[in-house]
């Protein structure tokens, strides 16, 4: 398996009209991504999930500065939980904050990484940013390996700057949910139910708790 082979999976927006909105997935902290279900008719299919094993997923956060490159994983394995899949990887780190991570795209069509037009260019949509949505909302297939490799490169380069890494899973966001959770481990273990917790072989907390 080609270990640079990235598939972009695209995270939505905290919805500020729903007050008990928390922006739960991705558990970054646990390496965990697909128990919300949210993204079970799309890439974490779990009819299609062994297709994952092996791939990266790079996630790209949506907001007001365009989408961002928040966090690229490790190979991802996965893991079928009756009605719905989760992709695990390990070790797990914190996402990169969405004010200093890489530009995807944005409004102006500017990018961190010019190829990614290509790959939109046929959208028909009228704004840079909606064209990128409506490529890579429901994609499930790689990118080519040249560009991953492209994706990979920028994300480390932007990783290693002081500062960069988020403290908390809401930094990662544009902007903070209605309802901030303060009980991450909980949450994730109630939304497997009696399935066990994946155990990375280091939990990744926000620098606060450690």
């Amino acid at each position: 398996m080609d270990k640079s082979q990235v598939i972009l999976v695209m995270l939505r927006q905290p919805k500020r009209s729903r007050p008990k909105e928390k922006r739960t997935d991705p558990l970054w902290e646990f390496g965990s991504f697909g128990c919300t279900k949210c993204h079970r008719g799309n890439v974490m299919n779990p009819k299609k999930l062994a297709e994952l094993n092996g791939m990266r997923l790079g996630f790209a956060q949506n907001g007001h500065l365009g989408i961002k490159l928040v966090h690229v994983t490790p190979p991802v394995e996965t893991r079928r939980h009756g009605t719905f899949g989760e992709a695990n990887w390990s070790p797990p780190d914190m996402p990169l904050t969405y004010a200093s991570a890489p530009l995807l795209i944005d409004n102006d069509g500017k990018s961190d990484i010019p190829e990614l037009w290509e790959e939109i260019s046929d959208a028909r949509r009228r704004s840079a940013v909606a064209r990128f949505s409506s490529k890579f909302r429901s994609r499930r297939r790689p990118l080519d390996a040249a560009l991953g490799q492209k994706i990979l490169r920028l994300y480390e380069r932007f990783r290693q700057t002081p500062g960069c890494v988020s403290e908390s899973y809401v930094d990662a966001m544009p902007y903070e949910p209605p309802l901030v959770d303060q009980h991450r481990w909980e949450t994730y273990r109630g939304l497997l139910g009696n399935a066990p917790p994946f155990e990375p072989r280091e939990r990744a907390r926000p620098r606060g708790d450690r």
